[in-house]
């Protein structure tokens, strides 16, 4: 049996028509496969050790119990849509020019009452309005940046910490919003900017919407280097298309020559932990697994025409590439496609806010992942979360 042919037996005989790291059973029929090929007892019983020696990762079997981010903001959005109806705000059009330009449309009823709330008003007075205006460029926009101006800047703060109470409550507040998020709200809704701000909080809906354009919030520290984009056990299909590429990486270096003076190279590579440099050395064994003639094998053996419709499904995803570099930026883009397809969406904004006011709106557009040769140096997993550097992605 050549290597290609064990690495087609294993996909196939595993439980999920691919093969896992942390999987027993997966690891149990390589070692099956293994004594089968006459190894020596040492040989196989040095590949299954560092097999299961892996550390565990996430649940992949059950989609979406790995929640979205690390933090009790998104966590809390996914609790807050559970049993809710998923509906587009209503944008009204917009006021008749007058002398002094007054937002009469919809925004939210939550955050008003909880800025009236705050700020000690009833019902009928009204909120007070940024002394400014701030420009949006809505959908099809570039990356662009604010500052809030200094007479703005006393709100501004006030707001920062500010939450509604949780869905039925009167008082308290919820962690799914997070800091600056009704500080953006106020600042772009309550001002002479024309613009309707709507919050549309939950697990798949962006935080809010400029005139009907997703603008999903952050308060990182800092505009610059990786941000957490939050976890992917949910995304199920990202996660069978890295557990191929990488399940084809692991086998192989398996087969490699030993470093000397070592057992084997560490296995800290696997589809919830790798980098682009990964990535890409992992696409390139893909692309010599693809040098088997399956079509030929198929025609024979049913088995190989299931493997024939997983590696279809590879490619569909994937569509056309030449070369480790671009297959692996094409599976860079997938990964990182169903977070922000959710919030902000393509064509939407990813914005980070900082209390001193500077505010960076990101543009998602990706084609500029696929254009930036430079993209794999900015996306990674780290442990089953999600890192990218959105300036270096999507701010030029």
């Amino acid at each position: 049996m050549t290597l290609d042919e064990l690495l087609l037996e294993w996909s196939y005989r595993s439980e999920r028509g691919y093969p896992t790291l942390d999987n027993p059973s997966d690891v149990s029929i390589l070692k099956e496969i293994l004594t089968k090929l006459n190894l020596n007892e040492e040989d196989v019983s040095s590949i299954i050790d560092e097999l299961e020696d892996e550390p565990g990762g996430d649940d992949l079997t059950n989609p979406g119990t790995d929640g979205m981010e690390d933090s009790d903001v998104e966590n809390e959005k996914e609790k807050q849509v559970q049993s809710k109806p998923k509906s587009e705000p209503k944008i009204e059009p917009e006021p008749e020019s007058e002398e002094e330009p007054q937002n009469t449309q919809t925004g939210s009823e939550s955050y008003d009452s909880v800025i009236r709330r705050h700020l000690g008003l009833n019902e009928d007075q009204p909120i007070p309005k940024s002394k400014n205006s701030y420009p949006f460029p809505g959908a099809g926009g570039a990356t662009f940046d604010i500052q809030v101006k200094s007479d703005d800047m006393k709100y501004w703060k006030d707001f920062w910490e500010l939450t509604p109470p949780k869905e039925g409550k009167t008082e308290g507040g919820t962690k799914g919003v997070g800091n600056g998020e009704i500080s953006l709200y106020w600042l772009y809704h309550h001002s002479n900017s024309n613009i309707n701000v709507n919050d549309t909080r939950g697990a798949d809906n962006p935080d809010l919407k400029f005139n009907g354009v997703g603008v999903e919030v952050k308060a990182y520290d800092k505009h610059q280097g990786k941000h957490g984009l939050g976890r992917f056990g949910q995304d199920v299909e990202q996660l069978k298309m890295l557990g191929v590429i990488f399940g084809i990486n692991a086998l192989a270096k398996q087969f490699q020559p030993k470093p000397e003076g070592k057992k084997r190279a560490p296995k800290d590579v696997n589809p919830l932990t790798w980098d682009g440099n990964n990535l890409t050395s992992a696409m390139n064994e893909v692309i010599q697994f693809k040098t088997v003639d399956i079509d030929q094998l198929a025609e024979i053996y049913d088995i190989f025409a299931q493997i024939k419709s997983n590696l279809d499904f590879l490619d569909k995803r994937l569509g056309d590439y030449t070369t480790a570099s671009e297959g692996a930026r094409k599976m860079a883009l997938e990964f990182i496609k169903p977070k922000v397809a959710r919030k902000p969406g393509d064509g939407g904004f990813l914005t980070n806010v900082l209390i001193n006011g500077d505010c960076r709106f990101w543009q998602i557009d990706y084609d500029k992942v696929l254009d930036n040769k430079d993209a794999l140096n900015h996306i990674k997993a780290s442990q089953g979360a999600m890192q990218v550097n959105f300036e270096e992605l999507f701010g030029k």
